[in-house]
């Protein structure tokens, strides 16, 4: 009989423990065991604590394997988790930044011939199934769809004189029909990402159309665009008009019927994606009502109450996730009602995974990576800054010189707190310290904030209060408070709040890569620093 194995696995903020009736045969066994019994769903590889060299290696055979190994969990970059959706591209080194872990966890496998897996977990995270009517991340290069063929006949020929003698097409009798055809492929293609297509994003359509037709800029601008992007603001206009007819909640909740009488203007209050969301007000599942739905709902309620079942709660969240956000959206209810209708909301597992069904990115994965990748060009930029806020910044940064050993979450928490300093805002409008109150009494003095991240140290524990209501405690380092928040903002559909706005588009272009394309400077006093993802605001005085 093969005796059974345990190991100490080191997750990204965890460190748990696996039991396994016997040792894997190969590596991708294990890893394959890893992936289901934490829920994991990215592509992962192994390292393994080599004793000779006191560091991790790479795991290549099982063979070097041995009972209570210590085995690290290097996450791939993320991949597609929406069969529709392309996740946009972000830096992919430095995925697999260590980090200091308290051991909280037990996970154990017994042994079965089918050999499935039974975690002792409460926190499985599975990927959301695939709903229809789902949006494609904006791309990096705006693909030019094909034309009529008609159009790209007159387009090759088009191509050919403007190489030639430099002509345009615009002189041209067929031109009116050729631009026609094209507005409304583009328009089309537009709609596929987004109904509500921002200046950028029309401007790159442009810039991609004229690049691979160059015969089709128009005079009147300094680059020949100026036409198009007009041209395009319109015909996406008139498209999202056929998609009201066909009943599609994101142009609908728009539409004069839907808004309340104070808001009956065409351009007044109009709900849609402003922090890059892809799936923003999704339609119901196929075969779904919002009766069945509501049914579904009221049944996640009951398995909230259940332990060990992420698994379950997972897979309601996802189906009823059209119901939530045309609930959140569309009606706007407050936090509290939200705790009472949705409680699985807010568990921290659930925000994270809220936020992968809105954006198609995983959220903490890529904002503490991309948080400790940025790390370094922050510090410098930290260190070179001058006047008062220099000052308050080299306070929090004591710490970091004081002990240049500190752990991976200290240096997340300098980092962030320095960060808030040099967007020019305060770090006790996100922050709350209390030294001598417990978290009871904090949640009671903090129950008219509007957002706020709560720190107690009687006992130590951290906590987030949005519109005066407790929504998520016993978070265990600030930069996760952070990210947890971000992503709340998200989830609830909240706009960022309007003394922290520099830090939240920091967190959302540079941190997750969400619409790194269009900087918003919102005064004279940002510059772009160029950090490798995107431009980011940074204040200069």
């Amino acid at each position: 009989m093969e005796a059974a194995v345990k190991f100490r696995v080191i997750l990204d903020h965890d460190i748990k423990k696996l039991c396994l009736p016997g040792m894997p045969h190969t590596v991708k066994e294990l890893e394959a065991t890893i992936k289901q019994t934490f829920g994991i769903s990215m592509d992962i590889s192994l390292q393994r604590k080599d004793q000779d060299f006191d560091d991790f290696v790479t795991l290549s055979s099982i063979d070097d394997l041995k009972d209570r190994d210590t085995l690290k969990v290097v996450y791939v970059p993320p991949v597609i988790l929406f069969s529709n959706v392309d996740i946009p591209e972000l830096p992919t080194e430095d995925y697999s930044i260590s980090r200091s872990v308290s051991e909280n966890d037990s996970v154990s496998q017994p042994s079965t011939s089918s050999g499935s897996i039974s975690a002792e977990s409460d926190d499985t995270i599975i990927l959301s199934p695939r709903s229809p009517g789902m949006h494609k991340p904006w791309p990096t290069d705006f693909p030019i769809p094909k034309f009529s063929y008609n159009t790209e006949l007159v387009l090759q020929k088009g191509n050919e004189n403007y190489l030639r003698d430099g002509s345009l097409l615009c002189k041209e009798k067929s031109y009116p029909g050729v631009k026609s055809n094209i507005l409304e492929c583009l328009a089309e293609l537009i709609s596929s990402y987004t109904p509500y297509p921002s200046d950028a994003q029309r401007c790159a359509v442009a810039e991609a159309l004229i690049k691979k037709n160059p015969c089709l800029k128009e005079p009147g601008s300094f680059n020949g665009l100026y036409g198009w992007q007009q041209s395009l603001k319109y015909k996406v206009g008139n498209y999202r008009s056929k998609l009201r007819m066909h009943g599609i909640p994101e142009v609908l909740v728009n539409s004069l019927k839907r808004k309340s009488s104070e808001d009956k203007l065409p351009a007044k209050n109009i709900k849609k994606p402003r922090k890059a969301e892809v799936n923003y007000l999704p339609p119901h599942p196929a075969g779904e009502t919002e009766d069945s739905l509501e049914s579904n709902r009221l049944e996640l309620i009951s398995e909230t109450k259940k332990k060990n079942n992420g698994r379950v709660i997972n897979e309601m969240m996802s189906r009823t996730f059209s119901l939530r956000r045309q609930e959140i959206v569309g009606q706007a209810p407050s936090v509290a009602d939200l705790l009472e209708r949705w409680p699985a909301l807010f568990e921290p597992s659930q925000i994270c995974e809220e936020f992968l069904r809105i954006s198609g990115i995983s959220l903490e994965s890529t904002f503490m990576s991309q948080l400790d990748r940025q790390t370094p060009k922050l510090l410098s930029l930290f260190n070179a800054k001058g006047g008062a806020v220099g000052q308050r910044i080299k306070l929090q940064m004591m710490t970091l010189i004081q002990d240049p050993s500190a752990s991976v979450e200290k240096r997340r928490e300098v980092v962030l707190r320095c960060l808030i300093e040099y967007m020019g805002e305060r770090q006790e409008d996100l922050i709350s310290v209390h030294h001598s109150h417990d978290e009871t009494e904090v949640q009671a003095e903090l129950g008219s904030c509007p957002l706020k991240i709560y720190m107690c140290h009687q006992p130590d524990t951290i906590g987030i209060i949005i519109e005066g209501q407790p929504v998520v405690r016993g978070v265990p380092n600030l930069s996760k408070a952070c990210c947890l928040l971000f992503g709340l903002t998200y989830a609830l559909d909240l706009k960022y709040p309007s003394k922290l706005v520099h830090t939240f588009e920091i967190y959302q272009r540079l941190f997750v890569g969400l619409d790194p394309m269009r900087p918003k400077p919102s005064s004279n006093a940002l510059i772009n620093v160029d950090f490798g993802l995107c431009s980011v605001p940074i204040i200069t005085s």
